[in-house]
């Protein structure tokens, strides 16, 4: 298991984009960001979908917007 840093607007898109109980297994920092504990597979998968130049944060919301049919701003 490793552990990812992001943003507290990253934080909260996947809360409200949870389909179930969301329990967070982060903490959170004195700037707002997150270190969030994360599957090795999952990273993975990110990483694969992370486009170059792209954070894996940035990715975060790229997918959650995908998957709810909404525009990047």
């Amino acid at each position: 298991m490793k552990t990812i840093r992001i943003s507290d607007l990253s934080f909260r898109t996947l809360a409200s984009a949870a389909e179930f109980a969301f329990k967070p297994k982060g903490r959170q920092l004195d700037d707002g960001s997150w270190l969030v504990p994360i599957e090795d597979e999952v990273l993975e998968r990110l990483q694969q979908a992370t486009f170059p130049g792209e954070t894996i944060d940035d990715t975060i919301q790229r997918l959650v917007n995908f998957y709810h049919k909404r525009r990047p701003n």
